[in-house]
């Protein structure tokens, strides 16, 4: 159950958690979960298509390309100033052919949808992460309209391909699980990014994507702590949660985790 998992990393993380003065102890534990992930996925998972929501410039896609020759890795790309800049980029350094760069967002239904922007500060980049299909409340927006797909649209989930999915999309995660009903039946693992309250005006929280991977036959196995009350979480299917191939890599995973939760322990005063 979701809530054992939930209940147990507030212990086993209390540290990493509640040190919120630091947040090189952070990084290193999502560095240490982006290891775990690719990791399973290149040598244990080994998907026939991987489809990355979010993707900016792609690099998860390009890199399991790479490395799974029978892999088929769609990298979705909402913004149309960001897919332009990194489509450049591969038209001077090709990628290999069972790679794709799409610049179309996900959502729980297709059509043109508002894309927003937030506006820019000077010190940030014009490929500033922080837009979505959703809005923060306080901040000011330049608004552009983009095409929206579903996942089970462009998965063709009636090939019965085994599939992963990465998605980072700025509190618009449960809509993009919604549109992926079908994708989710093939699906073996998900990497997403989540939010334990509404930091975009109307998203669900970490709990309702959760309630919705049960009922698609998902557990979550490991997280990592990116920033207070938004992290990613790692969910495999029900009955591969606890196999071997996957239980001892999880178990290195942990292991990194207790060593950076106890440094992190040391900058805490009680």
């Amino acid at each position: 159950m979701w809530q054992a998992f939930e209940y147990t990393n507030q212990f086993l993380l209390c540290n990493l958690l509640y040190n919120t003065t630091d947040m090189h102890y952070k990084r290193r534990s999502n560095e240490c979960h982006e290891r775990l992930f690719m990791d399973i996925v290149t040598r244990v998972a080994k998907p026939e298509l991987f489809v990355e929501v979010g993707a900016h410039e792609a690099d998860t896609s390009l890199t399991l390309a790479k490395k799974l020759e029978n892999c088929t890795a769609l990298a979705l790309e909402a913004d149309p100033e960001v897919f332009e800049h990194f489509e450049m980029e591969f038209d001077r350094s090709p990628p290999p052919p069972n790679f794709q760069y799409i610049n179309k967002a996900a959502s729980d239904r297709s059509g043109v949808i508002p894309f927003f922007k937030q506006k820019q500060k000077e010190t940030q980049s014009d490929l500033y992460k922080n837009n979505s299909l959703m809005r923060k409340p306080g901040e000011l927006y330049d608004t552009t309209n983009v095409e929206c797909v579903t996942l089970d649209a462009i998965s063709q989930p009636e090939l019965k391909r085994p599939t992963v999915l990465r998605i980072d999309v700025e509190g618009h995660l449960f809509e993009v699980l919604r549109g992926a009903t079908e994708t989710l039946k093939n699906t073996i693992a998900i990497y997403a990014e989540v939010e334990d309250y509404e930091i975009w005006s109307g998203q669900k929280t970490v709990f309702q994507n959760y309630e919705l991977l049960k009922q698609a036959g998902f557990s979550p196995v490991t997280r990592d702590v990116e920033t207070p009350g938004q992290y990613n979480v790692f969910f495999l299917r029900n009955e591969l949660a606890f196999s071997r191939a996957y239980r001892g890599r999880i178990a290195l995973y942990f292991k990194e985790l207790s060593v950076l939760n106890e440094l992190a322990g040391r900058n805490v005063k009680v």
